[in-house]
């Protein structure tokens, strides 16, 4: 019947911005906050990433890219010497590494400064394996599940919709869009951290 297949606004303005929060939430891994922004770096970076990515989700979508083609490249660097992982490249990129001199906190380290002090013997080649920054990693299955699920179920409607020469929305359809931007992302950003709030401390050799 007519009515069966009514809607109203509220039921599309509500399936498509819970879908959105979902992707995107679990979508974007914000960097590890500068040394004066530990308290509220990780929320407010995670809040620009999810506005960027509702306005420009091929801006995220770019940004995974590169983050991912760079902790490759850290990672093949690392691995003439140590054995480092994706998952170490990463780290290292985002910040995961900071050089305390004589107790006191000087600086976050950039991978190429990192591999550089630890041949020079200026510090030690920090001893972290893959575990242990996946045990800093605050991604939590629960919520990539209900993500999936709010996706799955939206997509259901979606296709339920065509099946029945039913039309979609602008916003449905943008909606779509955004949510499989937020996918491609979500896999470059796989292997990365995600909401990590203290990194590792590397201490200066003073002798």
């Amino acid at each position: 019947c007519p009515s069966c297949n009514a809607r109203t606004l509220w039921d599309i303005v509500s399936s498509c911005g819970l879908t959105l929060f979902a992707c995107t939430w679990t979508a974007v891994h914000p960097d590890i906050p500068y040394m004066d922004q530990w308290a509220i770096g990780n929320a407010f970076r995670r809040l620009i990433l999810m506005i960027v990515a509702f306005i420009l989700p091929e801006a995220i979508v770019t940004l995974a890219a590169l983050q991912f083609i760079g902790a490759r490249q850290v990672a093949k660097d690392f691995n003439n010497v140590f054995e480092w992982t994706l998952t170490h490249g990463f780290f290292a990129q985002m910040g995961g590494f900071v050089l305390y001199v004589d107790g006191e906190l000087r600086a976050t380290l950039t991978p190429e400064e990192l591999l550089q002090f630890v041949r020079e013997g200026s510090v030690e080649m920090p001893v972290i394996t893959k575990a242990d920054i996946e045990d800093r990693s605050k991604g939590d299955i629960l919520s990539k599940c209900i993500a999936i699920l709010q996706i799955v179920w939206f997509l259901i409607q979606l296709i339920a919709r065509y099946a029945q020469n039913l039309p979609a929305t602008l916003l449905e359809i943008d909606t779509l869009g955004v949510a499989a931007l937020a996918c491609i992302s979500y896999g470059l950003w796989l292997r990365k951290p995600k909401d990590v709030g203290r990194p590792y401390i590397v201490h200066w050799n003073s002798e």
